[in-house]
């Protein structure tokens, strides 16, 4: 959806069922069943080797390490385009900031080794190592970015039947 508004395009956009596994997307794309598809870089770098699929771009600022021909989205056309593929590590709100201080140095001294460092780039990743009160800002723009594209494709909540 944020591709189709940013790009200026009109597109079906087909949300994967509670069901449907990432690869099984993927695969409607190499069948046809789909025009594109915007999937973490581990998951299409096989079919993309294989020549069963053409990467367009990556939805990142920078381009990636695994696939370093390939524009970014705004490289390639789509200014501004960012619309990275994250992971957090969350706790239940209410731990002590004793044990949230000590996981987010753990967890920064792991993403900064390494073993792990190379174990997430050689699987399509890049790792961003925030303090705490950064990935909380950085959560936050991205609800907030999340917030401006749900309101400008005026995406409504399911109602069950």
């Amino acid at each position: 959806m944020k591709f189709n508004l940013s790009a200026g395009i009109e597109a079906v956009d087909v949300p994967p069922q509670p069901t449907d596994a990432i690869a099984n997307i993927v695969a409607g794309t190499i069948e046809g069943r789909t025009t594109y598809v915007i999937a973490p870089i581990a998951i299409v770098l096989t079919p993309i080797r294989d020549g069963k699929l053409f990467p367009l771009g990556v939805t990142t600022v920078r381009r990636s390490t695994m696939l370093p021909q390939v524009p970014t989205i705004a490289e390639a056309g789509v200014a501004g385009f960012d619309f990275p593929i994250w992971y957090g590590i969350w706790v239940p709100a209410g731990t002590p900031a004793r044990v949230v201080n000590k996981l987010s140095k753990d967890i920064g001294r792991a993403l900064a080794g390494p073993d792990l460092r190379d174990w997430v780039t050689k699987h399509g990743g890049e790792p961003m190592s925030m303090t705490q009160p950064e990935f909380a800002r950085f959560v936050q723009s991205e609800s907030e970015s999340a917030a401006q594209l749900i309101h400008a494709v005026a995406i409504k909540p399911r109602t069950n039947p």
